[in-house]
């Protein structure tokens, strides 16, 4: 059977990277999504990656890993790795300069992804919650973040989002670079805004069923609240 599974998921991802198109899913530690939001706003991936813990939230999800990597300090049952003989297992000392969910991200970024999406993440440690956010600034940042309580998205181009009316949305700048956008389907509009670093877009709202917003300048990162979707 492991044998089958890891001929499935080669083929799987050699399809992909015909296409130009690699997909990675990477499950962290944190409180993660249901089921249900998993599925709508993401579902498999090419390369299932699971960091240390979010080794449990794989399970929950019914995912089934290619890899898995961490110091393994924080997964529910040690043992929980052996159970999953066709995945490759790498596994980091406790004591080093990143944390379990860079690493992931790393080799995910490493092994030819153009798409990363981070699930769980949520609730738990500031400083860890801060850290994810802080992986948004940087090259090989997510491209989707989905969390029990939220959805992130990264914004330095075009995204599309549908919601009803009056549904949240927020947005907050990155980096250096001000952020100069168009938009369309918002209740405010951030056409002809500067945002810099420090400034806040929260609780701004969809007045279409459909929100779109296009980055000239910058970088941003999108919010919803997960009750919403």
């Amino acid at each position: 059977m492991s044998v089958l599974f890891c001929s499935v998921a080669s083929l799987r991802r050699r399809r992909s990277v015909c296409c130009g198109t690699v997909k990675a899913v990477l499950c962290t530690g944190g409180e993660g999504p249901s089921a249900a939001l998993f599925a709508a706003r993401c579902g498999a991936g090419d390369l299932t990656i699971a960091a240390d813990s979010g080794l449990d939230l794989a399970v929950r999800l019914g995912l089934m890993p290619d890899l898995i990597v961490g110091d393994f300090d924080s997964v529910s049952d040690p043992g929980l790795p052996s159970r999953y003989p066709s995945a490759e297992v790498i596994s980091f000392p406790r004591d080093k300069d990143e944390t379990d969910t860079e690493i992931a991200i790393r080799i995910a970024r490493e092994r030819g992804a153009t798409e990363v999406v981070l699930v769980g993440g949520g609730g738990g440690r500031l400083d860890h919650l801060l850290g994810i956010v802080e992986q948004f600034e940087r090259d090989s940042r997510p491209d989707l973040w989905i969390s029990a309580g939220c959805v992130v998205r990264a914004v330095d181009s075009e995204i599309r989002e549908t919601g009803a009316i009056g549904d949240i949305i927020s947005f907050i700048p990155l980096g250096c670079e001000p952020c100069t956008m168009r938009s369309t389907g918002l209740r405010w509009p951030l056409d002809r805004i500067e945002w810099r670093r420090g400034d806040i877009g929260v609780s701004n709202e969809f007045a279409e069923s459909e929100v779109c917003v296009t980055m000239r300048t910058g970088l941003l990162l999108m919010i919803r609240p997960s009750g919403e979707m």
